[in-house]
């Protein structure tokens, strides 16, 4: 059946002879021959929408000629995690790490900690990674960063904050004085963070920061509003408050690529600024 699906998608889509006779008999040890097939069953014109079912008849046919392509697994898990079937796509995805742990066990790190709240699978992940593949980054962030925000959700401040202020030494090469190059959400969740520990100063210090770089961020300004709320400054309060729901309106967040699919720890929901406002939904 499988060979029926190789040989099927050959003749479909006017595979030349060449590339044919390599999907009935290949190498599927040679690095040269399997980014061959990499290429021609997953970086082809067709493989543009994860909806198709083309895209899951490619992924098959490349597991079914070589199975031990790691990358075939993730990319055949990719539309399961989009739709929240994380039973079909984990798997796929242990499957990718155990064939290449170097390049896909951050990445199953980061989608324990965005998609499935897996913070304790996801640190041991990132703690892997970074022997693996040292001060590397995943998502544009940095394994601290994720391992930070893993620790936040569990309650692990201190940890926390040392993963957080790990992150940017990495991400400022060693130079932490050098903020431009620090990621403003680095900043957002160090303020999240002190704010959870209460420590007002350190708070509002890096929450400015990240509105320095992204002052419509919603979730910056809410938590801004949410630290003049304890300092008992409502007119501060109120400000940043409206600020965050102005801007939320307009469809503005975090800027990360996944969040159309699943909410980042802490995020804010406009439920929450308007209760903070007030205001009856």
């Amino acid at each position: 059946m499988a060979r029926w699906i190789i040989l099927f998608l050959s003749i479909f889509f006017g595979v030349q002879n060449g590339a044919a006779q390599q999907a009935t008999g290949c190498d599927c040890f040679n690095a040269k021959i399997k980014d061959s097939l990499v290429k021609h069953y997953l970086e082809n014109e067709h493989m543009h929408d994860y909806n198709s079912p083309v895209w899951q008849q490619y992924c098959d046919s490349l597991i079914a000629l070589c199975p031990n392509i790691a990358v075939a697994y993730q990319i055949k898990a990719i539309p399961f995690i989009k739709y929240g079937d994380y039973a079909t796509a984990f798997p796929l995805e242990d499957k990718a790490v155990e064939l290449d742990p170097k390049n896909w066990t951050a990445y199953r790190g980061f989608l324990k900690c965005i998609f499935t709240k897996d913070y304790e699978g996801a640190i041991i992940d990132f703690k892997k990674a970074q022997l693996l593949t040292p001060n590397s980054f995943e998502m544009d962030h940095t394994y601290p960063f994720y391992e930070g925000l893993c620790n936040l959700e569990l309650g692990n401040y201190t940890k926390a904050e040392q993963n957080l202020k790990q992150s940017i030494l990495i991400e400022t090469n060693g130079k932490p004085n050098d903020s431009s190059h620090i990621h403003f959400n680095t900043f957002l969740y160090l303020g999240i963070l002190y704010y959870e520990m209460k420590d007002n100063a350190k708070a509002k210090e890096n929450l400015l920061k990240c509105l320095a770089r992204y002052q419509g961020l919603p979730d910056a300004n809410y938590y801004l509003a949410m630290v003049y709320q304890r300092e008992n400054n409502p007119e501060q309060q109120s400000k940043y408050l409206v600020i965050a729901k102005e801007w939320k309106l307009k469809g503005y967040s975090l800027s990360e690529d996944n969040v159309f699919y699943s909410y980042y720890p802490h995020q804010v929901t406009l439920y929450e600024i308007n209760k903070a406002l007030g205001v009856q939904e």
